[in-house]
């Protein structure tokens, strides 16, 4: 990466810095005994390549990264803090492509989820939203993050006290699934058992209280998903 700078190839030069610092994000992750410093080190080189340079796919990139690296080694809250600042960049983003916007909304969201930060949250699940359709929009074909955006959505409205909204985003999410069993099937599996999770943690499928209609709905469409 060094040689790329004084090429002055400055973006290859924060990529290729985020690049090494996923894949060592990677090998902590799977062998928690690798240390995170270096990752951490290269990624934070990619974020401060893309900032001096005017990069902000590659600080949103980096600031993604660390936010990852954060939370694997618990630092919560340093995590959710990198994924605002992923946030941030993301409208700034030189790229067509929203895939950062989306990766950092996505992350951004479910860590205020996590802390029921609802005042905080509730303006990025709109965003979220829309991101989600634009990048479908984008590819010429639906993108499965929408599936999570819905979801994402139906959560915000549970946690304000509005189970009817809940259920009709539940309800489109199902509707969305069936017209798009394209995107179902190429779910991976890690994403397949992400999304049932996701809906069966909604509140409004609590067995005791459910609609048996809306039960069925949901079990017709999750029995779909590829064995």
């Amino acid at each position: 990466s060094r040689k790329l700078g004084k090429m002055e190839r400055f973006r290859d030069q924060g990529e290729s810095c985020c690049k090494v610092g996923e894949m060592l994000t990677k090998l902590h992750q799977q062998y928690l005994e690798t240390t995170s410093q270096e990752a951490a080190r290269y990624l934070q080189q990619g974020r401060d390549v893309g900032a001096a340079h005017g990069f902000f796919s590659v600080e949103c990139r980096a600031c993604l990264g660390l936010g990852q690296l954060a939370l694997l080694d618990g630092r919560l809250e340093e995590g959710a803090d990198f994924f605002r600042n992923a946030v941030a960049a993301a409208p700034l983003n030189e790229d067509e492509s929203s895939g950062y916007q989306l990766a950092a909304i996505a992350s951004l969201v479910g860590e205020l989820f996590r802390k029921n930060a609802i005042d905080e949250v509730e303006p990025l699940v709109l965003r979220f939203r829309e991101a989600a359709q634009a990048e479908s929009r984008r590819v010429g074909s639906l993108c499965s993050v929408e599936f999570q955006s819905l979801i994402s959505s139906a959560r915000l409205h549970e946690a304000r006290g509005r189970p009817q909204e809940a259920e009709r985003e539940l309800r489109a999410l199902l509707n969305l699934m069936r017209e798009n069993q394209e995107a179902v099937q190429s779910l991976h599996p890690d994403g397949q058992d992400e999304l049932r999770k996701a809906i069966f943690s909604l509140k409004i499928l609590d067995p005791e209280h459910a609609a048996k209609e809306l039960m069925i709905a949901v079990a017709t469409e999750l029995v779909k998903l590829p064995k």
